[in-house]
């Protein structure tokens, strides 16, 4: 091998690392904010979670506005988030109200317009296979039968198996729905959503290395 190959070598393996180091320290710092924010699922049109909560006024107005009593207020030990308006999809899920109350109620624009109930981005649904009635052995629709856009929301496969599409709101209407308990299909705020994800790839990560090794 040459100066000059020995040189671009070492150019590019640190260029790699540089790249992996800083990918890490990104997925360190998102598994930090979204362990201290904890990320619950917040009312239509709401900001990121950072934003959010330095936005927000904890004035309730929107709780006051929702026709349904879905927005809760997060209790005064929730630490950043007390008096927060959240959502609750074990005890009601979203209407997704097309004419979305809560957001107009908003004076401080923690709340942003969304142009329809379809454009709506709260969270991401996630199946919990281990609980899920499907997975074992079972029949059953309800999750399917209560997404307000099924098809391209959630699907189900031969087995009746859920699946998660990209057109999933966050309303938690399938959570709501759920006959087990815990519940088989859960929904995730993005804040707790990037979290879940980046703890998978790094266990899976680890696995996979593992077994090179």
């Amino acid at each position: 091998m040459t100066q000059e190959d020995q040189s671009f070598s070492r150019k590019g393996f640190l260029h790699q690392f540089g790249g992996l180091f800083k990918k890490g320290l990104v997925n360190h710092v998102d598994r930090k904010i979204a362990k201290t924010l904890k990320g619950p699922l917040r009312p239509p049109g709401a900001l990121d979670e950072v934003e959010f909560l330095s936005t927000c006024t904890r004035c309730s107005k929107c709780v006051t506005a929702c026709p349904y009593g879905v927005i809760l207020r997060q209790p005064l030990d929730s630490g950043l988030g007390a008096n927060t308006p959240f959502i609750n999809p074990d005890g009601q899920a979203c209407r997704l109200c097309v004419d979305f109350p809560c957001i107009s109620a908003c004076e401080d624009r923690a709340l942003l317009p969304v142009a329809s109930p379809r454009q709506v981005s709260m969270g991401k649904a996630l199946i919990q296979t281990d609980t899920c009635n499907t997975y074992k052995g079972k029949v059953c629709t309800l999750c399917y039968d209560a997404c307000p856009f099924p098809e391209q929301a959630l699907t189900l496969d031969a087995d009746f198996h859920p699946k998660i599409l990209d057109a999933c709101t966050g309303c938690g209407a399938c959570q709501q729905r759920c006959p087990t308990h815990p519940v088989g299909v859960k929904v995730m705020s993005h804040v707790s959503y990037r979290a879940h994800q980046l703890e998978e790839e790094t266990y899976f990560g680890f696995l996979s290395k593992e077994k090179k090794e």
